[in-house]
């Protein structure tokens, strides 16, 4: 039987990204699996616990979704529309932060973004530590804290928009809505951005608003209260203003901008604007050039100095190998990981199994004509470049749900996706009728098992961090060893208000325990079988009883006058 034209060009043009995108897919866990089994990394659990099975099936859902195609015609879409799944995707974020992520922030930058927010409501910069605390601090868990010589204060190490933002609406305890708002509002920016590039395209607005409600990383990562959605909001904000090509947008574009470098980490948003602005350069627009580089190198000196600013307030200084982000930057580097360039091959195929079923199919086409188009061009290098940068400093990402280090440029993804789209031509009617059930395919079976694995790992903790607030204590300790990331359950408010204290167990430092003990106040150790639920999650057996051995720090916490329990 002959192949009639329309199927020749959805041979060469629509199953070669696809069957290309299973096969890399299908072969990265499977090489991973064997591979990275060998390494302790969260990459690798989550990859063996959650990206495997998502990653089959999206490759059913999508070889299914292949069959008896027939020929559709793409909607257009109104603003009422994208204004209605706006709101409506902001509600379902709102929600699921009750629901799946159960209130609860589980990783440390999750954790330092409430703290300093706390810390910024009250009108402070960072919150000072009364005695005994100060030679207790590390045990009040200090990681990503800035790092202070001596510890009479303490905030976070991070810039200080995100918290900030959620700060000011906590003033009117909404807080919660930041989230939501952000997908909100990056839904709508997308949408700006997909009318000026193509403004005669109404039907490109579905494709780029579905790609994006699509993802289960931008519905997720929006119920944290991760920097991650701002970024992403800010990114396509930016973007919308720039491409405006007016005086007072570039204006309102570099206020976005000055934000988005303090959210919470200087490097990312840099990376998606550098190449971007390096096209005014291209086309020697040099007065908008100017006023862009100048800008940029202002806003970066500034932040550079705000930890400083941070440290005078609590008039104490870094210590020296910590001096500024060059060299904190500098010992990121030092300290390399063996496994790196595999936990970001993990990383990245994490960020693919996260995502609407045809954006990856849908980018590697936009892709292969994005070097004709600098504006494509140079959403492309952002994507690469902040894959190359990260590779190098740090490949390992953490918690996150997908990959988070690049989830300020989904927007480019999806831009560049539908750029793809532009090019596929003749063959649209096909690929619409593909499209419709791959987002049926994405929203009925892999957004759900996405909501069931976000939970399932955020869970555990959620519900240890709940039993630990209704215990009726002053301190309870925590072995930080008992269970992996144990020791994130070690939170306490800024101005230690919470009770019981939380403390880890192997940072206490008996010899100052008789000042922490000297008013005879309830102390518990945490037993063993607290543990279990989050052991089991990482298939790890069960603690015997006195496996955690603390007799002799319970002792010294009797003899200096608490009363444990």
């Amino acid at each position: 039987m002959s192949i009639l034209p329309f199927e020749r060009e959805i041979i060469e043009r629509g199953l070669g990204p696809i069957l290309f995108t299973a096969a890399i897919c299908l072969a990265l866990v499977a090489i991973l699996s064997f591979v990275g089994g060998g390494y302790a990394s969260l990459a690798f659990v989550y990859l063996i616990k959650q990206d495997v099975f998502l990653a089959l099936l999206a490759t059913a859902v999508v070889s299914a979704s292949l069959l008896r195609l027939n020929n559709q015609n793409a909607e257009e879409l109104s603003p009422r529309k994208i204004w209605i799944a706006a709101i409506a995707v902001a509600i379902v974020v709102l929600v699921g932060r009750h629901l799946i992520l159960l209130d609860y922030d589980m990783s440390r930058d999750e954790q330092m973004a409430t703290f300093d927010a706390a810390i910024f409501r009250s009108g402070q910069l960072a919150a000072m530590l009364s005695e005994p605390w100060p030679h207790q601090a590390e045990a009040l868990n200090t990681d990503f804290m800035l790092p202070v010589a001596d510890r009479s204060a303490w905030v976070s190490g991070y810039l200080p928009i995100n918290a900030a933002i959620r700060g000011i609406f906590d003033l009117v305890g909404a807080s919660q809505l930041v989230g939501p708002l952000a997908v909100a509002v990056g839904a709508l920016a997308l949408d700006a951005c997909v009318r000026k590039i193509w403004p005669d395209q109404g039907a490109y607005r579905w494709i780029a608003l579905l790609l994006y409600l699509g993802s289960g990383q931008v519905l997720i990562n929006g119920m944290t209260t991760y920097a991650m959605s701002l970024h992403l909001t800010l990114n396509l904000v930016w973007l919308s203003l720039f491409l405006e090509r007016r005086t007072s947008c570039d204006v309102a574009a570099l206020i976005v901008g000055f934000l988005a470098v303090g959210l919470h980490q200087p490097i990312f948003h840099p990376m998606f604007a550098a190449p971007i602005l390096a096209t005014l350069l291209l086309t020697k627009d040099w007065q908008r050039a100017a006023l862009y580089f100048v800008a940029y190198a202002v806003f970066g000196a500034f932040w550079a100095y705000w930890p400083s600013v941070t440290i005078e307030l609590t008039g104490m200084p870094l210590p020296g190998d910590q001096q500024s982000y060059l060299t904190r930057l500098r010992s990121a580097l030092d300290n390399g990981r063996p496994a790196g360039l595999l936990e970001m091959i993990a990383n990245l195929l994490r960020f693919v199994t996260w995502q609407h079923l045809l954006l990856l199919p849908l980018l590697i086409l936009g892709l292969r004509g994005a070097f004709r188009s600098a504006l494509f061009a140079s959403l492309a290098t952002g994507i690469i470049l902040t894959i190359a940068v990260m590779t190098i400093i740090l490949p390992y990402q953490g918690h996150g749900f997908g990959y988070r280090y690049l989830h300020g440029l989904i927007g480019s993804a999806i831009l560049l996706a539908v750029h793809g789209w532009d090019r596929i031509g003749a063959s649209r009617d096909r690929w619409s009728s593909l499209f419709k059930r791959t987002s049926i395919g994405t929203f009925v079976l892999l957004i759900p098992a996405q909501l069931y694995f976000a939970n399932a790992f955020h869970a555990p903790y959620a519900r240890a961090s709940h039993a630990l607030d209704k215990l009726d204590s002053d301190y309870v300790v925590i072995s930080g060893d008992a269970a992996p990331f144990a020791v994130d359950l070690v939170i306490n408010e800024p101005f230690l208000q919470n009770r019981p204290i939380r403390l880890v167990e192997e940072r206490l430092a008996t010899t100052t325990l008789s000042d922490l003990c000297a008013e005879g106040p309830d102390m518990i150790f945490v037993k063993e079988p607290f543990f279990d639920n989050i052991r089991s999650y990482y298939s790890l057996p069960a603690l015997e009883d006195g496996a955690l051995d603390n007799d002799k720090l319970t002792m010294a916490a009797q003899e200096s006058g608490c009363i444990v329990r």
